[in-house]
């Protein structure tokens, strides 16, 4: 283990003195804190961008106590202040995790684990008068895994930004959650909220500007974005926001109260803890070592609605315009959802597996923060994303329906929850959607992936800047995906400084804002452009007819309501469904004339009709 982690370190050490950053000295510096001194490195580096070749680098700094002993499952509280000048030259331990999840984009990386780990890093262009825009980046991993350790931030300081990189308490570390006040939970998004006030009361002596911060984060990172959006807790500590491939919309972005509270019973069995009690249950957890509590449970730990971090559901504060209006940008890759594909996975689909498989992701997905464990999906609504998804009218052609299953996890788990939000947030605020679509030639993964989940993230880095070794990141870069990194990082670093992403046109285009009716967005690529309706019919199919076919053709299992027969819920699917293709005015404004009809139907629960009931159909509906 030992020399593994030594080997890591020799790999962490080599990526972040690569060629194009290579350092030709580095000195040390001492900057005063509101806490004490800490000690941290001027690099000199090789001219990038403009006339930046200078960034100060400081790595591990506290933002909080540890969170161990009483202070396990507990809200953050401000580090103790210290004498001595405190050593900011080198990375400190990430959080509690599967480690496995860092070894997919570094292969062979390890780091030391603790639940002492609520550090942030600085890299800052090296300038004495000059007060510059802050960026605060919150790493993803599905609130269970990550570290900002993975995405070296010396390249974002040369366009002109103070980057800040955070790391929070993860897994049952940070989301455990008894349900009332013993143990309310969201720790981890607590442990984001007082980074982002360290950063207020601190960075100035960094030279940031506290008054110009900018949050931004992928996936769990980008829909934690979102949340803080939505928290009141928040207010004040941010002005611009960034969402990369997660919203507080997205599926994954809140879990009910109740599945937080059986999984932390579940856990606290597993280690011999009693559940009888919170309090009795709350206290053996913290006397455990930290090495004990277990991190192997995947795609379970989320934020909650606790009243402290987050008042209500998203959904419900959104439509009650209970968020900051800060201008925000939200994006997303074009092939999202490949990365949940292995690259085996399609060999001989036939439309009977496709139509099982399109299912079986669909429940896998929606099923963070859903209505309950007594829900029933109807038939006919797994039948209507069936039906919308399948690739008609070639049903003989495997690819087909491969892209087809890519398409649904990336509309519904990415997609469309951005569209929706973005709804909501251009209503009261200048906001912006982009596609990254870049794909670089160099590769190595199957071209049917396209450009999956995370695949932004390097050049957000500026990873193409970097010439990387390829045998710990596994892809190399050209001139193009230099210019892409360019690209995209300018756009973000415009952002963060001016609040809009192109005051000045970037090559050679001026980015539109987004609004619900004519939904524009960057198409960054080789040759970026401005585009419209991403997915436009799909964006309709689940933000407009499925959320009607949810709440009319599914049920409580034992309820008194219950879902329609399967002869009147056809009905409905086909009216509805006919109705958002043709009528939706924010998608497509082409409508025709047809004839309304009436159809008998009943609505029923099992094999008990519970009323008569007549509905509309509609004749004369154009289907090509």
């Amino acid at each position: 283990m030992e020399a593994r982690r030594n080997a890591a370190c020799a790999a962490l050490i080599a990526i972040l003195c690569a060629a194009r950053l290579c350092v030709s000295q580095s000195d040390e510096l001492v900057v005063s804190t509101k806490y004490g001194a800490v000690r941290g490195v001027t690099r000199h580096l090789a001219a990038i961008k403009g006339n930046i070749t200078k960034i100060n680098r400081f790595l591990g700094i506290p933002f909080a106590s540890p969170p161990v002993k009483k202070l396990r499952f507990s809200p953050p509280v401000p580090p103790e202040p210290w004498d001595d000048v405190y050593d900011a030259t080198n990375f400190k331990a990430m959080c509690f995790q599967d480690p496995e999840y860092n070894r997919m984009f570094w292969t062979g990386f390890s780091w030391r684990q603790s639940d002492d780990c609520l550090y942030l890093n600085i890299y800052a262009p090296n300038s004495t008068g000059t007060k510059y825009a802050v960026m605060v980046y919150i790493h993803g991993g599905g609130y269970e895994a990550g570290s900002p350790i993975i995405s070296p931030g010396d390249a974002i300081p040369l366009w002109g930004v103070v980057l800040v990189t955070i790391q929070y308490r993860l897994g049952p570390f940070g989301f455990m959650s008894t349900g009332d006040s013993v143990a309310p939970g969201n720790y981890g998004m607590l442990d984001q909220i007082a980074a982002l006030k360290w950063v207020q009361e601190n960075i100035a002596a960094f030279h940031g500007d506290p008054s110009r911060v900018t949050i931004f984060g992928e996936s769990a990172g980008g829909s934690s974005v979102g949340l803080l959006l939505l928290s009141p807790l928040s207010k004040g500590l941010f002005h611009y926001a960034i969402a990369l491939s997660g919203v507080d919309f997205s599926p994954f972005a809140i879990n009910r109260v109740d599945e937080a509270v059986q999984l932390t019973k579940k856990t606290a069995r597993n280690v011999k803890c009693p559940t009888h009690d919170s309090t009795e249950m709350m206290e053996c957890m913290r006397r455990l070592k930290g090495e004990e509590i277990p991190v192997n449970e995947i795609n379970k730990w989320r934020p909650i609605v606790d009243n402290i971090f987050l008042e209500d559901t998203p959904v419900n504060l959104r439509k009650a315009n209970k968020f900051h209006p800060y201008p925000f940008i939200a994006g997303l890759t074009s092939e999202e959802g490949s990365y949940f594909f292995s690259d085996d996975f399609f060999k001989n689909v036939t439309f009977e597996t496709f139509k099982d498989d399109a299912i079986t992701f669909y429940q896998s997905v929606r099923r963070f923060g859903r209505e309950g464990p007594n829900f029933k999906l109807a038939a006919s609504l797994k039948e209507a994303i069936v039906f919308h998804y399948t690739p008609w009218p070639d049903l003989g052609d495997s690819s087909g329906f491969r892209a087809a299953l890519v398409d649904m996890v990336t509309d519904f788990s990415i997609a469309a929850p951005a569209h929706a939000v973005l709804d909501f947030h251009s209503k009261q605020a200048p906001s912006y959607l982009y596609v990254f679509s870049h794909r670089s030639k160099n590769r190595s993964i199957p071209k049917w992936k396209g450009v999956g989940h995370k695949d932004d993230t390097p050049y957000e880095f500026g990873f193409p800047f970097l010439d990387l070794d390829k045998a710990l990141t596994q892809q190399e870069y050209d001139d193009v995906d230099r210019n892409v990194s360019n690209y995209i990082i300018t756009f973000f670093t415009n952002f963060a400084k001016t609040g809009h992403p192109t005051p000045e046109p970037v090559a050679g285009i001026t980015w539109s804002q987004y609004n619900e009716t004519y939904p524009a967005y960057m198409n960054i690529t080789a040759q970026p452009r401005i585009e419209y309706n991403f997915h436009e019919k799909s964006m309709a199919f689940w933000n407009s007819y499925y959320p009607k076919l949810l709440e009319t053709t599914s049920c409580y299992q034992g309820d008194t309501l219950g879902s329609t027969s399967s002869a009147s819920s056809l009905s409905l699917f086909y009216s509805a469904y006919a109705i958002y293709l043709t009528t939706q005015s924010s998608y497509n404004r082409n409508l025709v004339e047809v004839k309304i009809v009436r159809i008998p139907g009943y609505a029923a629960f099992g094999d008990k009709i519970m009323m008569s009931l007549n509905y509309k159909g509609f004749q004369g509906i154009p289907f090509y």
